[in-house]
């Protein structure tokens, strides 16, 4: 169920495959041991228009929505792994960023649970 949001800067793909940039965010996320085969979502957003603290340079941000219920620490272990992935293809990229988010099991549905509602 987890959704991984990847968003950058389109120059970015001048350094790196978008295909590689989901792939290695995929791996690092089913390396952590967090979730089961074919359940990690990840897309690419990528923009031609931004700021970077006033300028132009590159930057990735990623946000990774995951049901609640995992602890701060592995949270932050998923974070990590992916910071370091991304690093190996893009080291002179000096924002990049990943933030760990909860979704809240009360409120979520999906097509799965509309449909055993009926």
């Amino acid at each position: 169920m987890p959704h991984c949001l990847i968003e950058g800067s389109r120059s970015l793909l001048q350094a790196v495959d978008g295909i590689e940039l989901v792939t290695r965010v995929h791996a690092a996320a089913m390396g952590s041991g967090l979730f089961k085969e074919g359940e990690v979502k990840v897309r690419l957003s990528l923009y031609d228009h931004f700021t970077v603290g006033g300028s132009e340079e590159d930057f990735l941000h990623v946000i990774f929505y995951l049901l609640a219920g995992r602890t701060d620490e592995q949270k932050k272990a998923l974070s990590m792994a992916i910071v370091r992935a991304l690093l190996e293809c893009l080291p002179d990229v000096q924002s990049l960023s990943v933030d760990v988010r909860d979704i809240r099991r009360e409120v979520f549905s999906n097509r799965r649970s509309c449909l055993e509602a009926d």
